[in-house]
């Protein structure tokens, strides 16, 4: 017996592969649906004339690793079925879906934002598996642990940062005034913490990128930035959190997009690629937390001012973001953008909660208006 997976559960034929697809192979019994993907991947190593029905199976009848992940109906997929569900199941019990915290325990301002949203157009996101069925699959984004399809917290927090960036300073910097132009992105600065780039003497990346959006801006946005946290003229720039926090989604289904590159000089397909995806029609949580704590101490009448100023920001951000830019990847082919309905949401306070049920993404600006601050 050999003492490696890979090995032991190896193989080279259709029939090793049906077998390992099905969940039972050499009288051993696989009931993970992700291992049986990992196992397939030592299969289409071992045996080039295979690899290709490792995949996908052949013109008769799907197998392979298409089988687990694909149907006409992406709910009805034995990785639908038998491991997000459970997945999901199991991390709900271990309270790791994000839910509402108390908000009695956070400073004077802070807020809330969750809603559930339906995929328009299919999610994409290429994972960092390094061992996964062949070269010609691309991996859809997955927890490490319980290898649902899932969105980081670090991705949405990047992408709705540019998004906000890009309709309140890129879209308007012609009709700001250096002034104007440099509160907004102080603004965003609080928000979103310091900037990437922002180094003592010199900038680059996102801050440089802002910088010669509106170079005269630059001088009056250092000054803002100085007064804002009392810093002295030689001091570095600051390095600090900003006040909005977010948290991962979890997605309820996966299937694959197939392309399949052509020869200019045939015409013939050459080989097709698979790359996994979450497909239209599927399930996510957006969740987000306000705390504004660099605002403890400051006047009441203020701090619910500059909540509801924030609010309504992200909001702005979220309805370009859900419905017009999209947040996967080959998203300016029209990827990852969302229904305009929510299917559930709410926005909760220190003394309230308002409910987003039902209601539009595009007048999502215009709903929090609504949102009142003790």
């Amino acid at each position: 017996m050999s003492y490696d997976l890979y090995v032991e559960l190896g193989g080279d034929s259709q029939q090793d592969i049906d077998a390992l697809v099905n969940g039972n192979y050499r009288g051993i019994v696989i009931p993970s649906i992700f291992d049986r993907i990992r196992l397939l991947a030592g299969v289409a190593a071992q045996n080039e004339s295979t690899k290709d029905y490792t995949v996908s199976g052949d013109r008769k009848r799907a197998g392979g690793y298409k089988r687990l992940v694909h149907a006409a109906q992406p709910g009805n997929i034995p990785y639908a079925q038998k491991l997000i569900r459970s997945a999901l199941g199991q991390l709900q019990s271990l309270h790791l879906i994000p839910t509402a915290p108390d908000l009695q325990a956070f400073p004077r301002g802070s807020w809330f934002l969750q809603f559930t949203f339906t995929l328009a157009k299919p999610w994409m996101s290429k994972d960092d598996d390094p061992f996964y069925v062949a070269e010609s699959v691309n991996p859809v984004r997955k927890d490490k642990v319980f290898k649902v399809p899932m969105m980081a917290a670090a991705s949405w927090k990047g992408l709705l940062r540019w998004t906000v960036m890009h309709i309140h300073l890129v879209e308007k910097k012609d009709s700001l005034s250096p002034k104007q132009f440099a509160q907004k992105r102080l603004d965003q600065t609080l928000l979103f913490r310091d900037e990437k780039g922002e180094e003592p003497g010199r900038t680059k990346d996102f801050a440089a990128y802002l910088d010669a959006l509106k170079p005269e801006a630059r001088q009056e946005y250092e000054r803002l930035l100085r007064t804002y946290y009392e810093l002295k003229p030689n001091d570095p720039p600051p390095h600090h959190s900003g006040r909005l926090m977010f948290y991962p989604t979890f997605f309820n289904l996966i299937d694959v997009e197939v392309i399949n590159p052509h020869s200019r000089k045939t015409r013939a397909g050459t080989h097709p690629i698979y790359l996994e995806c979450v497909p239209q029609g599927a399930l996510g949580t957006f969740s987000l937390l306000y705390v504004p704590f660099d605002l403890i101490g400051a006047e009441v009448s203020q701090i619910r001012q500059q909540a509801l100023a924030d609010l309504q920001l992200v909001a702005e951000g979220l309805e370009a973001l859900f419905l017009t830019y999209g947040f996967s990847a080959k998203r300016t082919s029209g990827y990852g953008v969302a229904e305009d309905e929510i299917v559930k949401g709410e926005i909760k306070t220190k003394t309230g909660r308002h409910d987003l049920t039902g209601k539009k993404l595009s007048q999502l600006a215009q709903e929090v208006r609504n949102v009142s601050f003790p």
